[in-house]
């Protein structure tokens, strides 16, 4: 399969008075960009199929009116959320419906802090949609979600494969704003009559199914039963396939979790914060007027093989502090390291510290899997930083299979394809 790339965009939270949200209109101009150059271009397009990030989502009133831009994860107002929401339903049993990893940024979590905060928005909500399909909502009119992001939510229920509406009432959330969840690559429908016009192209299918980004590079991942996959990028997913859940006694929440695969199958994942840290680093040195390149940065911690400093990926004040580089420097005092003092040695400690979590990961994995679990199938932009290939195949005894950086990308593909397969196996072809 070759990959095409026409528009690439960064894409960040804006900080506002009131909280951290994403710029979502910009998001969809950005997409309608695309289309239009598409079209322009006469170039014919078989299907749209979006993934991004999960737990985020935006709330709709009855006449789908956007009520707020959606919020960030990594929004302050998130923080304690996961604490006052076990004090009410105890993490074991918690665990044991939605099988999610137990951290602040869930969906449920964000939820109780609308519910705390601005409890108007609940009231007024008719709708709750995550962030690719509210972008398909707008793109083809329907409210619908798939399992790789219902099950990331901490309110789907894993044994029932349904809402789990029986929590949201002992929380007192509605689940009336919930959409109908597909379990399977599926055509939800044709893009809208006015974006046909505005963008130029016709009636095209939009597909859900994949719209999980990390569902979709583990589906891209080339994996047998004894790998595991790590999803490098700004997070970094590490986790393996599995066809049922495993039991819960041995199983901490608060280090792993189920997500689903858009097969229907779950993974068993641990999430590390990723690259981010090292891009919050960049924009610091950037704005200083300091350039630094990836390849610079790698190659410059490549020659600092005599710092031995290295973060802890988890340690709270990494969450979203002012400055990524005075955050790392406290760590360093608090834990009796060497502080670093050039854009290499910082580089080096976030890449041995990554490194070291992998390995821990893998060791716990091994261990509640029985896998040998000997070799790590890495994707995404994570795949090409060799320095970190190279870290984590000596700290975790493991070979290291570097694959596709676009792997998020390329599983969006395939789950289109099999979406429009299944439709034309099913209805023959209702489009042109």
């Amino acid at each position: 399969m070759r990959l095409n790339e026409i528009y690439r965009e960064e894409n960040s939270p804006i900080q506002r008075a009131d909280g951290l949200f994403w710029d979502i209109d910009k998001i969809f101009s950005g997409i309608k960009r695309v289309m239009r150059n598409v079209a322009g271009n006469k170039v014919r397009i078989l299907s749209i199929g979006i993934d991004s990030w999960s737990v985020d989502y935006g709330l709709l009133d009855k006449a789908g009116v956007l009520l707020e831009l959606p919020r960030c994860y990594r929004d302050p107002r998130n923080h304690g959320m996961l604490r006052e929401l076990t004090a009410s339903i105890g993490l074991d049993a918690l665990f044991a419906r939605t099988g999610v990893l137990a951290e602040d940024i869930t969906t449920l979590c964000q939820l109780l802090a609308t519910r705390k905060q601005t409890p108007a928005l609940l009231e007024q909500a008719a709708n709750l949609l995550f962030i690719p399909d509210l972008l398909r909502h707008w793109l083809c009119g329907q409210c619908a979600t798939d399992f790789t992001l219902a099950t990331t939510s901490q309110m789907y229920n894993l044994q029932q494969r349904a809402w789990d509406e029986e929590l949201l009432a002992l929380l007192d959330l509605p689940s009336r704003i919930l959409p109908r969840v597909f379990n399977a690559s599926t055509v939800l429908g044709c893009l809208d009559r006015q974006l046909q016009e505005e963008t130029g192209l016709g009636p095209v299918p939009v597909v859900t199914g994949a719209s999980h980004d990390t569902a979709a590079a583990f589906m891209a991942a080339s994996a047998d039963q004894d790998c595991a996959i790590l999803s490098s990028g700004t997070w970094s997913i590490l986790g393996v396939n599995l066809t049922h859940t495993l039991p819960s006694a041995g199983i901490d929440p608060r280090r792993f979790g189920y997500e689903g695969n858009a097969d229907g199958s779950l993974r068993l994942i641990h999430n590390v914060p990723g690259m981010w840290l090292l891009e919050r680093c960049r924009a610091e040195w950037n704005r200083g007027g300091v350039e630094c390149t990836y390849d610079a940065l790698i190659n410059e911690a490549r020659r600092r093989i005599n710092f031995t400093g290295r973060i802890d990926p988890h340690w709270p004040g990494f969450v979203y502090p002012e400055s990524m580089l005075e955050a790392i420097a406290s760590y360093m005092r608090e834990t009796a390291q060497p502080e670093p003092r050039s854009p290499g040695e910082f580089t080096r400690a976030i890449l041995s510290g990554l490194a070291e979590s992998y390995a821990q990961t893998l060791d716990e994995l091994r261990a509640l899997t029985n896998r040998k679990l000997e070799r790590l199938v890495v994707v995404g932009g994570g795949a090409q930083n060799e320095l970190l290939n190279e870290l984590t195949a000596y700290q975790a005894n493991v070979v290291v299979s570097p694959g596709c950086s676009e792997a998020t990308l390329l599983g969006n593909v395939q789950n289109q394809l099999l979406a429009i397969q299944t439709f034309q196996g099913t209805h023959g072809s209702c489009w042109s």
